[in-house]
């Protein structure tokens, strides 16, 4: 029954912080960007990484007590959106990195451009 809790708890965090995210994204879909095109995979992909992570947190950590167990699965929740940011980021090439700075500047009036 804890490992139940700990999944629901952790995947329900993880598609809340998702959901915000991803601006409400309910299905997976591809999307196109320039030539390159991207998986999103949705919230329900979302939802099975933080009950994930929440299991993996209660395995490694063994909290006793409902309310231990539900803290431990909200910050796994919350950690199984990060873990897959971090390693997205350190996939990116040098030149993508470059062309991500580029795009973050001009929405935030940060550089000028010099043609």
């Amino acid at each position: 029954m804890e490992l139940l809790i700990a999944f629901l708890v952790g995947g329900m965090t993880n598609l809340a912080v998702a959901s915000k995210m991803e601006g409400g994204t309910l299905l997976p879909y591809i999307k196109k960007v320039g030539k390159k095109r991207f998986f999103v995979p949705g919230l329900l992909v979302d939802f099975f990484i933080g009950g994930a992570a929440a299991l993996a947190a209660i395995s490694f950590f063994e909290p006793v007590g409902y309310a231990k167990i539900v803290g431990t699965s909200v910050l796994a929740g919350f950690n199984g959106l990060t873990y897959l940011a971090k390693n997205a980021l350190s996939k990116a090439t040098d030149a993508d990195l470059k062309a991500i700075d580029e795009e973050y500047q001009k929405l935030v009036g940060g550089k000028d451009e010099k043609k």
